[in-house]
């Protein structure tokens, strides 16, 4: 699955700091991507961004139902993981996140 996601990140002030989007293919055993937060217990959100496509061994399909998308953040530093979130309505949050960078597992 080809995926382009971007990720937000939002404090307990009305400053928000948007975190570059980056596209990836899922499920190679590889992270996902990473985002970093730099308040504590700020709200993580990430979201995808259309088009996405399924790739199948007969080429690419545009999806554009997201139910069967999860994700969920591991702590680069302690390696411990949130539980997975669905991405059903395009996007998830993550809520009270410890400071530090986190991989996206999708």
């Amino acid at each position: 699955m080809l995926v382009l996601v971007g990720g937000l990140v939002l404090g307990t002030s009305s400053a928000q700091a948007s975190v570059p989007q980056y596209s990836f293919q899922t499920e190679d055993g590889k992270w996902d991507g990473e985002i970093g937060n730099p308040n504590i217990g700020s709200n993580l959100e990430v979201e995808l961004v259309p088009p996405i496509y399924l790739k199948t061994s007969s080429g690419s399909k545009l999806l554009t139902n997201y139910s069967n998308i999860w994700a969920r953040l591991c702590n680069a530093s302690t390696g411990k993981c949130t539980g997975y979130h669905s991405l059903a309505g395009g996007k998830t949050l993550f809520t009270g996140m410890k400071i530090g960078k986190f991989y996206v597992d999708v």
